[in-house]
């Protein structure tokens, strides 16, 4: 029989191992107001639901960062930090929060050419909350927790 404490140990060693060679990434939680209520960005990849982020780039803050790849991935340059810089730590992501008024356009990498996600749309909280990978999941309970409080 196999020993459930050797396994389960085994596969948080080799979970760790796998973070430890993540670098360190940033994002924006990008929301955009309809009919006076605010729906998130949520970018879509082989069915799950994502944020624009990715790595930080030698010489680069998270802030710029997460600029960056909110362009990139989204098409989206006009980001209002309405709720200041304040921002989310977990996992080796840093997350910020903007409101913009464009709508998304998925476009190329502009390093490789590749598309990284499928398609762009505007949805519900708990719609990016239940179909995101779980490391988003923290980030998005704090964005919504923040706007809530706000607005």
């Amino acid at each position: 029989m196999l020993n459930l404490r050797l396994l389960r140990e085994t596969i948080r060693m080799m979970i760790q191992a796998h973070q430890d060679n993540i670098p360190p990434g940033a994002g924006i939680i990008v929301v955009r107001k309809f009919s006076g209520k605010y729906k998130v960005l949520a970018l879509e990849i082989n069915g799950m639901l994502d944020i624009p982020k990715g790595g930080i780039d030698p010489g680069e803050t998270a802030l710029q960062a997460a600029i960056r790849e909110t362009s990139e991935e989204a098409g989206i340059t006009n980001l209002n930090f309405l709720w200041g810089m304040q921002f989310h730590e977990y996992s080796k992501l840093t997350t910020f929060i903007a409101e913009t008024d464009q709508d998304p356009i998925i476009l190329p990498n502009p390093h490789t050419g590749i598309l990284e996600h499928d398609s762009a749309q505007w949805v519900e909280w708990n719609i990016l909350y239940g179909n995101t990978k779980p490391f988003i999941k923290p980030a998005v309970t704090w964005a919504k927790g923040i706007i809530e409080r706000t607005t």
